[in-house]
């Protein structure tokens, strides 16, 4: 089975010469919103607490690797669940 090339929505694909942009450019569109991160942790936090850029920009990357497994794995087992 040949693999396929996974679409960028910059353009290109992870298969063809232009790899670094593309996936600069995939990498931007699979992380939730940073305001929307960093609103949602100043919500949860008391309102005399700080939060560093960088403790924002973990649980960013933490949380969107978190909800894209999850939603993959959600829909491999819709999936196996629509073929049986």
């Amino acid at each position: 089975m040949m693999a396929e090339a996974l679409a960028c929505p910059g353009g290109g694909s992870h298969n063809s010469g232009d790899h670094s942009l593309c996936s600069s450019i995939c990498e931007q569109y699979s992380y939730l919103p940073f305001a929307n991160i960093s609103r949602i942790m100043e919500k949860a936090s008391p309102a005399d607490s700080k939060i560093t850029k960088d403790t924002k920009k973990v649980v960013q990357g933490r949380t969107s690797e978190f909800i894209i497994s999850f939603i993959t794995r959600e829909s491999v087992t819709w999936k196996v669940y629509v073929l049986r």
